[in-house]
């Protein structure tokens, strides 16, 4: 893939001569020995990003190039592509619910993360194939359509079942994946949007060699109206058959949730998410699931230059349905900013079971100039043991060049150093 996106690279090169186009160079060195580089190209019809990470260990180089006809390299997935991926992963809050589904350019610097190549034949029709950066193990055809309010997409994929385990696997009443067997999965999402009003709805089903058929379901609604509320209903859940592309087992079988913010007066701003997330069992035999609970509330007032906000967030875990346990965590805070200071103070209180275990302290202050901007934050985490930690960073722009020097340093472990200059065109 290297060779080759290289060799693509210096082919499409030629046409940014005569395009308007904007180009980012970024380049990255550390206090241990890291160092990382991205060069960014982008036109009106086409998108490139070379890659580069060096450490000791290793060396890390990607090239990915982006087309409305076609794409390769390293590429992350958005809507229906997503979900795929990872069924009953997401909470109310999450974005992939409304997400046109497509393949767009991951421009990260590691090695993890999704590698290969899609075309687009026709207008709404992409045939692609992804894997890891040793083993292409996903292939499929994604067709969308838009129609007024109405969007449609379906997703056909195939994939190579990777070898599966469980720790429970010397008592599973099913033979598990051995991996080398093939997957289908079919999937479709459909998308209504009104003025004040959103539906996405989700269907899909997996079968293959040595796998029984399942079906996975995921529902979302929200109301919303101006600047004055949003609410937002989701529901999903999959069959115990049910297999997510490459085999893998998804870790909720059920989750639902509501997340809901409210205006009632203009400075104030009301929000809360809450969910409920049912584990799949290990196999059949259980009569259980463990599941987990999560509530969060959020107050935020906005007076001239000032914010100030207040949260609760608590989560429940019950396990084998005997064991039960709660963790809440409250946060205050107050930041003021202005057009040449912002500061920012923050207290977070951590409980578990009634007992509390830890109190975070946060303090920042960053200071705005014409090419100047210096920020610094101090931390104090109170637990156990007291650890401070403190990051400083500055940032000097002129014109097309910026210059960022950063200072970290996290209670007894050395201090990091890390210079990074970034050329924009």
């Amino acid at each position: 893939m290297k060779g080759i996106g290289i060799v693509l690279f210096l082919l499409l090169l030629p046409a940014f001569c005569r395009a308007d186009v904007h180009l980012e160079a970024k380049s990255e060195c550390s206090s241990d020995k890291v160092i990382k580089r991205r060069l960014d190209v982008r036109g009106e019809s086409l998108e490139v990003c070379a890659v580069s990470e060096k450490t000791a260990e290793n060396e890390f180089n990607a090239v990915s190039a982006v087309t409305p006809w076609f794409g390769f390299g390293h590429l992350k997935t958005r809507g229906l592509l997503t979900e795929a991926m990872n069924p009953c992963g997401y909470s109310p809050t999450s974005e992939v619910f409304f997400e046109n589904a497509r393949l767009v350019l991951d421009r990260s610097i590691g090695e993890s993360g999704l590698y290969g190549v899609f075309a687009r034949p026709l207008p709404g029709l992409t045939c692609f194939s992804l894997g890891d950066r040793d083993n292409q193990y996903l292939r499929g055809i994604l067709a969308g359509a838009t129609i007024n309010d109405f969007s449609f997409s379906l997703l056909l994929e195939n994939s190579d079942i990777m070898e599966y385990s469980s720790p429970s696997s010397w008592y599973l009443s099913r033979p598990e994946n051995a991996g080398g067997a093939e997957l289908w999965n079919l999937l479709c999402n459909c998308i209504y949007e009104k003025d004040w009003f959103l539906v996405s709805l989700s269907a899909g089903s997996s079968w293959g060699d040595y796998v029984e058929r399942g079906f996975f379901n995921r529902d979302y609604v929200t109301l919303f109206y101006k600047s004055l509320f949003e609410l937002n209903f989701m529901f999903s859940g999959t069959t115990g058959q049910y297999l997510a592309p490459g085999g893998s087992v998804p870790s909720s079988q059920y989750k639902y949730g509501v997340d809901a913010w409210l205006r009632p007066w203009k400075p104030l701003k009301l929000a809360g998410v809450w969910y409920t997330d049912y584990k799949r069992p290990d196999c059949r035999d259980l009569y259980y699931n463990d599941f987990v609970r999560h509530l969060t509330l959020k107050s935020t007032l906005y007076l001239w230059d000032f914010t100030l906000s207040a949260a609760y967030a608590a989560d429940t875990v019950f396990d084998n349905t005997s064991q039960t346990t709660e963790k809440r965590h409250y946060t205050g805070s107050m930041v003021y900013d202005s057009d040449f200071i912002r500061l920012s103070f923050s207290n977070q209180w951590y409980i578990e079971d009634e007992r509390f275990y830890r109190d975070v302290v946060t303090a920042g202050c960053r200071l705005y100039f014409e090419y100047l901007q210096a920020s610094f934050t101090w931390k104090r985490d109170i637990g156990e043991e007291i650890a401070d930690s403190f990051t400083g960073e500055l940032i000097i722009r002129l014109d097309n060049f910026r210059l960022n020097l950063s200072h970290k340093k996290d209670g007894d472990k050395p201090s990091e150093f890390t210079v990074t200059g970034i050329i924009n065109y």
